[in-house]
């Protein structure tokens, strides 16, 4: 049985100072401090040249090595320190000293670190003598305060981790529920979009539906004011509109509005640059949304609310592309929170729509305005033509008369006393030639005059081919002729194409000099379309005041124009003459 040596007596004054240092082992915060200060403690203790103590994990695996020597100047080897922990794993079940392979170091004793049942590490020490039972006993004891002192140390790691896994477990938590949140406001967000969207294309479906139906400007508003109404669930619907001295009027008979609502309006200024709540709205594209349950006592929006008698409005700028027409407002809406900006966009869509539409009804309406005026300056030249017509055509019959019962019969009367004369006298056979130049000039002017087949059924294609004949007779020329003309025309229609073609030939028979005419004349366009083409010697157009038989160019023109048609002629030196003309049916 061992005894205490005298050399232990000092081990004695060691051990008071152990639950001191036990102590400051036990509240330490930092893993390399604790073992550093158990390390020290375990070289005081034993006398021993090194001491190491190896951490294993749960599966016996090596994780953590501390060492430190009695020496500073004698350091631990990283093989060392592999074969105290591997001599240490294998000896610990002993508590007999063993002998180390290692240069230098004789002795040897280890002891595993157990906490809750689990051995959680190794702790030894080599080197020195041989070690007493005191020595060992003092180093179990400075065992088990170690791993209680590392499993404390390593269940408050393990609780700081959880913390923290809490924490960050909360944070995401939060941070899950925030893009929860951020989702189900997206997907409100985005059914509010789509059934906004819908709500536009309502919209602008009523708006080009009430402009489909031809309706006047009163039923057009109403009805489209009830389909607006509809749409963002409101008792009225009423457009304001911009006039000329920037003030803001309400368009009566909209839907819900009665004259007792009217008569409460009142013309509100609005100015480009104002800063009142209706220059906003009308001139910076403000949204106005207002309701009973939202708005203060004092604010200006209670004040709107008040004048107008309603529990909630809102109110757009009703615009056509950059033009200012006004606002759309709606009132009393069936929705206890009152109007959206879905609502908003709504009448916004309904509004854009709505502007250009009143725009097209406006230009509509001047231009029906502009064709009943056209119609009747159309009524007053077609009456002006015929009374032209009419005493123009008088006049040609009284003159035709006079011609044909006057100067033609005395013309055939002094023809036949020169043929009783005889035919031996020249100058008798001269004058008889004169006077037949001069009769067939007379009938063709007589013609030209009066044509005596123009009012005949069937004889308005007769008269223009009896009047190609006639050219073809004075000029030889060759003609082709493509007719296709009504009947049913009146007499100063028919008048009016005769003469156009017929002063074309003219100009042919007198200037011409051409070896080839083409005339058609057809129905197209709603008129009477006459071109009449020759390959005559031509001439500059743009000098034609310059040349003989101008006026008959002028008159082609003019008689064209007076018709309500027009008249075109090209024509290029050494290329021939076209001459167009168009005259609209009265019919």
């Amino acid at each position: 049985m061992e005894t205490a040596g005298h050399s232990e007596t000092s081990l004695w004054d060691r051990l008071e100072a152990f639950q001191s240092v036990s102590a400051t082992i036990a509240g330490a915060q930092d893993l390399e401090r604790v073992a550093d200060q158990a390390l020290g403690l375990a070289l005081e203790l034993t006398g021993a040249s090194v001491a190491f103590i190896g951490l294993v994990d749960d599966a016996g695996n090596r994780q953590q090595v501390f060492s430190r020597a009695a020496d500073p100047a004698r350091s631990v080897t990283r093989d060392e320190i592999d074969e105290l922990f591997a001599a240490a794993r294998a000896s610990s079940s002993s508590s007999h000293n063993a002998r180390m392979p290692l240069p230098g170091l004789s002795a040897y004793h280890g002891l595993p670190l157990k906490a809750g049942g689990s051995v959680i590490g190794i702790v030894g020490v080599a080197g020195g003598s041989v070690y007493t039972v005191v020595q060992r006993r003092a180093l179990a004891i400075l065992g088990n305060q170690l791993a209680a002192t590392l499993e404390i140390f390593r269940l408050q790691q393990r609780r700081q981790e959880l913390v923290e896994a809490l924490v960050n477990m909360r944070a995401e938590l939060d941070l899950s529920e925030k893009q929860r949140v951020l989702n189900e406001e997206r997907a409100k967000a985005a059914l509010r979009i789509e059934k906004a969207h819908e709500l536009a294309v309502k919209a602008l479906v009523a708006v080009s539906t009430h402009a489909r139906t031809g309706a006047t400007f009163a039923a057009f508003y109403w009805g489209l004011t009830e389909s607006v109404a509809e749409l963002v669930g409101a008792g009225k619907v009423l457009f304001w509109q911009l006039n000329e001295d920037r003030t803001l009027t309400p368009i009566g008979g909209a839907f819900g509005i009665d004259d007792e609502f009217i008569a409460r309006l009142y013309p509100a200024p609005a100015e480009p640059f104002g800063s009142d709540l209706t220059s906003q709205v009308v001139y910076n594209d403000l949204v106005f949304r207002a309701s009973r349950s939202d708005a203060e006592e004092d604010s200006p929006s209670r004040a709107v609310l008040d004048v107008l008698g309603v529990s909630s409005a809102i109110s757009v700028p009703w615009r056509a592309g950059a033009q200012r027409l006004g606002v759309v407002a709606a009132y009393d809406s069936k929705d206890r929170d009152g109007f959206s900006m879905e609502d908003a966009w709504v009448l916004q869509m309904a509004g854009l729509a709505a502007g250009l539409v009143w725009q097209l009804k406006l230009a509509e309406s001047d231009l029906t305005t502009t064709i009943n005026r056209l119609q009747k300056v159309d009524e007053a030249r077609q009456l002006l033509l015929r009374n032209m017509s009419t005493a123009v055509d008088k006049a040609r019959r009284r003159f035709a008369d006079e011609l044909h019962d006057d100067a033609l019969q005395k013309l055939t009367a002094a023809e036949l006393h020169l043929q009783r004369a005889g035919d031996h006298l020249s100058p008798i056979v001269d004058a008889r030639r004169l006077l037949d130049q001069a009769e067939e000039a007379l009938r063709k002017l007589l013609f030209e005059v009066r044509p005596p087949a123009l009012e005949v059924p069937g004889g308005f294609e007769e008269t223009i081919r009896d009047r190609v004949r006639i050219t073809g007779a004075i000029t030889g020329v060759e003609a082709e002729i493509d007719l296709l003309l009504p009947d049913n025309q009146p007499y100063e229609i028919k008048s009016i194409v005769f003469r156009q073609v017929s002063e074309a030939l003219t100009n042919i028979e007198k200037h011409a000099s051409a070896t080839r005419v083409q005339i058609a004349v057809k129905e197209r366009d709603g008129g009477i379309y006459g071109v009449v083409v020759d390959d005559g010697r031509g001439f500059v157009v743009a000098e034609r005041d310059k040349l003989p038989g101008h006026l008959g160019l002028l008159a082609l023109r003019e008689r064209s124009l007076l018709a309500g048609g027009w008249c075109e002629i090209t024509s290029e030196p050494g290329n021939g003459t076209r001459v167009e003309f168009w005259i609209p049916s009265s019919e």
